[in-house]
């Protein structure tokens, strides 16, 4: 596997369709695609940030951060369709987000998405409080984890 980071912007072809993958994906594991948590137009490319990941020029994963609260940032719609790939991904949107400033980042997902929950404990993420529309939202678990150079 010969995996490549390309910063795009949520419009970017790869980006789109991908993101179209992953709608199918959590419908069929939560009842829900997800897409009501993130609105493409308030995407600011001065606070935000956007990545695509390749194996020999075919989009295999995606993700993306935005602005959460002074010093932190909230990874969104994160996908990978190729083993190893998310964990490049994960890799690679926390190092720009330092770039960017952010000490820490945070995020959601459904408790029932085993999965996703193990992946991110397995990158150093731990239950946080819940934040935003999550707050009372049992079916909802929030991480968090501090980001260091």
């Amino acid at each position: 596997m010969h995996l490549k980071c390309n910063i795009t912007d949520p419009g970017c072809e790869e980006f789109s369709a991908l993101v179209q993958e992953l709608n199918v994906t959590l419908k069929a594991i939560t009842t829900d695609t997800g897409e009501s948590s993130f609105v493409r137009d308030e995407f600011c490319p001065s606070t935000d940030g956007c990545i695509v990941i390749y194996d020999q020029d075919i989009a295999v994963a995606c993700g993306l951060f935005r602005k959460h609260h002074n010093e932190s940032c909230e990874l969104k719609r994160m996908f990978s369709k190729v083993k190893g790939a998310g964990s490049y991904l994960i890799t690679q949107l926390e190092s720009y987000a330092l770039q960017k400033g952010y000490e820490r980042a945070v995020l959601s997902t459904r408790r029932v998405n085993k999965l996703a929950i193990n992946f991110y404990k397995r990158h150093g993420y731990s239950e946080i409080e819940a934040y935003g529309k999550y707050v009372h939202t049992d079916r909802s678990i929030c991480l968090g984890k501090a980001l260091c150079n």
